[in-house]
């Protein structure tokens, strides 16, 4: 029986689509949705290159991202519940992968279920990857990857 099901949020299509079929599951199933957007965790050059130019830089794109997706997911979360889903939202900094998996474990979901680009050419070998593919690949749980 599904209770909670996870749904990584980016506002992109494919999250959006992704999330539709999410809340019509947790409708079927009186599951809770808990949508996660991870602002991405990059690395900024070394702040003694450029006297903590990049540092300085890199914190504000960080903030600008994380307070643009506050507003989004208080949107799309209260949407959800409108829609009659019981929703709940979490912005976190991190490696997407991993923050995922990471979510996915500690609040012990039944099913990820989340959106993918079709890879082509070189990109669609194993080695080479997607976000999508590595947490089907490491997930406890069930994943849906909507195309």
């Amino acid at each position: 029986m599904l209770k909670n099901i996870l749904v990584p949020y980016d506002g992109s299509p494919l999250s959006k689509k992704a999330l539709e079929l999410a809340k019509d599951i947790s409708r079927n199933f009186n599951a809770s949705l808990d949508l996660l957007l991870v602002v991405p965790d990059y690395y900024p050059i070394s702040d003694s290159l450029f006297s903590g130019v990049a540092s300085t830089n890199y914190q504000k794109v960080v903030k600008t991202l994380k307070d643009k997706g506050e507003k989004e997911m208080q949107s799309v979360t209260e949407k959800c519940r409108q829609d009659g889903s019981k929703a709940t939202y979490k912005i976190v900094h991190d490696d997407i992968s991993n923050a995922i998996l990471q979510e996915a474990k500690k609040s012990k979901v039944d099913l990820i279920i989340m959106g993918s680009r079709r890879m082509t050419g070189i990109a669609s070998l194993k080695r080479f990857g997607s976000t999508a593919r590595h947490v089907a690949e490491h997930a406890t749980c069930p994943v849906t990857i909507v195309h």
